[in-house]
């Protein structure tokens, strides 16, 4: 049976109802059911209800806040108490390995990164030249010995002259002497005889003696004056003799010390000859070219073939211990005092930190020992904070095989921490190297 509807509520637009989707037959397939909606006010009803409205969230929201307190708290204590910079690198120690002697390269023992030992070869110059000088050198040092030989044997020459002529010497003294004798005795006749011959002539005049007697006291003055007279030019005689046997010894002494001298000339170029044979010697070990400490070849910039000089620089040797340099604020080092503990963060190696301690502080700022130092008395100054360098040493030596030098480091100091004299002296003592004066620094070649 149709269904009349009522004229007002046909006619009345404000009481016309909309329709509503809902009402609509649902095409789907079981749609043959209808579901009754639930009224609005039922308290079952919460899936529209905002989730920032609902307790569990407020109770998260409250947990978060917390821990984020408590972070930040944490952070600022931590931030007190330690002070950090990004400004820091791995240092080490490296030995330059230059070449003594200049010439080609004739062999390289040694490749980049490479591992070597104290003592062990690494490069090789060609020798030859320094060879030939080594023997040039050899056979001046054997030319100077026979020359030495030589003036020796001139010297025994010489001392040998000198004895047959002191001998001589003697002898001629000898004569000198005797003749110097007669003479004297011979004038000491000449002299009676004249005597006589005086005290004959006063008799012959009285004529108490004959004149034979008078002439034969008259010979015999005359032949004692001629025997006196023989005898002093022997004397001289003797005495020119004896002078020139003596001036014949002089000379001979003056040879002999002319010889000893020589001898003294060619020991003097022996040793100027031995001391450039050793030169020589020298610069021929200069050739070849030893590691002086253990290590790590880096920054090789040498190959077979090429020509180096003197003080050229080859390869570095990477050795011994590690530190960190830490390059602070001026503002940061109020508390900062040496053998205080530090960690330290190596970007590499993100997830590993090492242990260390404050060595030493830099006696002044970075740029002020720049190359070109500022010059703040000139033009307008502005103030910047500067940077000093603080040595970190590491507790005991890490891996060498993590660590290089330049690498970036993130080190923390603990500046609550009030070091010991202990901590102050292990601290020096981590910083002393571990180098020892080993033999391969004083000779030439390998150690043995």
């Amino acid at each position: 049976m149709p269904t009349t509807s009522s004229p007002a509520a046909t006619h009345d637009p404000a009481r016309r109802r909309v329709a509503d989707p809902s009402d609509a037959p649902d095409q789907r397939p079981g749609a043959g059911r209808r579901t009754v909606p639930q009224a609005k006010d039922d308290p079952a009803d919460t899936t529209h209800k905002p989730f920032y409205r609902q307790g569990w969230f407020f109770i998260v929201a409250g947990l978060v806040l917390l821990l984020v307190a408590w972070w930040g708290i944490s952070k600022l204590i931590y931030s007190n108490h330690h002070e950090t910079t990004d400004d820091a690198f791995v240092e080490g120690h490296a030995v330059r390995v230059s070449p003594r002697a200049a010439g080609q390269v004739l062999k390289v023992y040694v490749r980049d990164n490479q591992q070597v030992k104290a003592g062990q070869l690494l490069l090789e110059l060609d020798p030859r030249d320094y060879r030939a000088r080594l023997a040039q050198a050899q056979a001046a040092v054997v030319s100077a010995e026979a020359q030495r030989n030589t003036s020796r044997k001139a010297a025994e020459a010489r001392r040998s002259v000198i004895a047959q002529q002191q001998a001589q010497l003697a002898a001629a003294e000898a004569t000198l002497a005797q003749t110097q004798a007669e003479a004297t005795a011979t004038d000491a006749q000449a002299a009676n005889a004249v005597r006589d011959e005086q005290r004959y002539a006063e008799l012959y005049k009285t004529d108490a003696v004959s004149r034979q007697r008078y002439d034969q006291a008259a010979t015999t003055a005359r032949s004692a004056t001629a025997q006196a007279d023989a005898a002093h030019r022997r004397t001289q005689t003797a005495l020119a003799q004896a002078r020139q046997a003596a001036a014949v010894v002089t000379q001979a002494q003056n040879d002999y010390r002319q010889a000893t001298e020589q001898i003294s000339v060619t020991e003097a170029q022996i040793g100027e000859a031995q001391a450039a044979a050793d030169q020589a010697a020298l610069q021929l070990s200069y050739t070849k070219v030893y590691a002086s400490e253990p290590g790590r070849i880096t920054s090789k910039a040498v190959d077979e073939g090429q020509t180096v000089a003197v003080g050229q620089q080859l390869l570095l040797i990477a050795y011994g211990q590690l530190w960190v340099t830490a390059n602070f604020k001026e503002t940061q080092l109020t508390n900062m005092r040496v053998g205080q503990p530090a960690l330290l963060a190596v970007d590499a190696y993100p997830g590993k930190q090492f242990r260390g301690r404050v060595e030493s502080f830099q006696r002044g700022t970075g740029a002020r020992f720049s190359l070109l130092p500022a010059e703040n008395a000139t033009g307008n100054y502005v103030k910047v904070v500067q940077r000093i360098p603080v040595k970190i040493v590491f507790d005991g030596q890490p891996d060498l095989s993590l660590l290089a030098p330049g690498m970036s480091v993130v080190p923390e100091v603990d500046i609550t921490v009030a070091p010991t004299q202990q901590d102050i002296e292990r601290a020096h003592r981590e910083a002393l190297p571990q180098v020892t004066d080993r033999p391969a620094r004083r000779t030439v070649g390998p150690v043995k």
